[in-house]
């Protein structure tokens, strides 16, 4: 959790805040104890890697850096209980000593495990599900300070709607998760020009257990990504202080793109030729390495970012509008589209809820005011059932989100009655789920 001068801000530095109190509790006692005592409304940042106001707060926040670690393992179900505060670059490394690694991951390890599940955060490929949808069971402490066990057989509508819940019900201190012997992956990056991509996309990610593409508007050339499992040599993993070490380092590269990005809204003639040598730049070679190593990139350019999740057949015609209304509008950006495919699931407000998916993500430098790009994105999302990632950019109201999300009025229900005081509501959460 960063705190400078009695202020916490997220990753990007787009929210901040003034908390009156910073709690560490050391266990579940304490915990419960904090949550009875606090005044005003109580939040838990985890990372603060959200790019939403999901944890700014003038009341409590909750530091769980105190609940790191693997709890227990169950061979026979292959499910790991971690808890909820553990960062993933500390999650892959703990289970590979075990023998396992989680399903699928997402594209930034520098998340907590309960960030990453309270917000439906995902990774690529059409038949794995979010890091929500591999959740097993949870821990909760709810209002009150009763602590509760959350599963398919217990508490089972806590649980179906606990996994993405961006820590409306109770704090989650443990997170059972659905676990796999440890893989390598095969990672191959090439380029395409976009006719040919749209031509073979269903092909692409059909055939591969991971496939991606990021898209510079200002060029006619996607960047693609495919990890595939693989029983060739991976090299020694990293310790987890050496992948936390890793994702922090900046690269030649990442100088270079930061430069870029600070003199394009000065400069937007440099746009077409910046995208051209960026998309040309962006691939690397072929690599093989374990699963929790080759998912995560270090992402050491700090950016704002929207993104929504759009049935999945609609995918290429809503990434081309957005293209298309990006160069219309001579909109500035230097930044690639990032397209993704992900599984239906049957979490309530999971952006996956029963519908086969495809994500795309919009990201800005965060020195650059993201309104224009943002809007004009979102415009083109809402004409297509978009439904927002919970720890990203949008505007939706309850309304909107109703519509979206069979479950929310039952969520909203079940929040209410779990916290009727709303003490796990901050001003951002209750204009939609007050």
């Amino acid at each position: 959790m960063k705190i400078v001068g009695g202020r916490w801000s997220n990753w990007s530095g787009g929210v901040s805040c003034r908390p009156r109190a910073i709690v560490a509790p050391k266990d579940d006692v304490e915990l419960a104890a904090a949550i009875r005592k606090a005044e005003g409304n109580v939040r838990v940042p985890g990372s603060g890697h959200s790019f939403t106001p999901l944890d700014a707060t003038d009341g409590t926040l909750i530091d769980l850096k105190a609940f790191r670690g693997i709890q227990g393992f169950d061979p026979d179900r292959q499910v790991a209980t971690i808890s909820a505060a553990t960062p993933l670059w500390e999650v892959g490394p703990l289970l590979h000593l075990m023998g396992y690694g989680l399903k699928n991951m997402c594209d930034i390890d520098r998340q907590t495990l309960g960030g990453a599940v309270g917000t439906g955060t995902h990774g690529t490929g059409i038949t794995l599900g979010s890091l929500s949808a591999d959740v097993a069971g949870f821990r909760l402490v709810l209002a009150n300070g009763e602590v509760i066990d959350c599963s398919a057989n217990e508490n089972a509508e806590i649980f179906a709607a606990g996994r993405t819940s961006m820590g409306m019900l109770g704090v989650m201190t443990e997170i059972a998760m659905n676990v796999r012997p440890a893989y390598k992956l095969a990672g191959k990056n090439f380029t395409h020009s976009i006719d040919e991509l749209f031509d073979q996309l269903d092909g692409l990610v059909a055939a591969n257990r991971h496939f991606e593409f990021f898209w510079f508007p200002y060029t006619d050339i996607a960047v693609c990504k495919s990890l595939n499992e693989t029983e060739a040599h991976a090299r020694t993993p990293r310790s987890a202080e050496k992948l936390h070490a890793r994702g922090d380092r900046t690269s030649v590269y990442d100088y270079a793109f930061a430069a870029v990005n600070e003199v394009l809204p000065r400069a937007p003639f440099l746009l077409k030729p910046a995208h051209r040598l960026f998309s040309m730049l962006m691939p690397g070679g072929e690599h093989v390495r374990w699963s929790h190593e080759i998912f995560p990139s270090p992402r050491t350019v700090r950016f704002d970012e929207m993104e929504y999740a759009v049935p999945y057949e609609q995918g290429p015609d809503v990434l081309r509008e957005i293209v298309k209304t990006i160069r219309e509008r001579q909109i500035n950006t230097g930044f690639p589209i990032e397209y993704r495919t992900v599984a239906a699931d049957d979490v309530w407000l999971s952006p996956f809820y029963r519908r086969e998916s495809a994500t795309i993500a919009v990201h800005q430098y965060r020195r650059v005011d993201a309104t224009e790009l943002f809007a004009a994105c979102e415009a083109v999302f809402h004409r297509h059932d978009g439904r927002p990632h919970w720890g990203k950019r949008h505007t939706n109201t309850a309304s909107e989100m109703a519509g979206l999300y069979p479950q929310f009025e039952a969520f909203r229900r079940l929040r209410q009655k779990l916290d009727p005081s709303d003490k796990f509501l901050n001003d951002y959460l209750r204009v939609m789920f007050g």
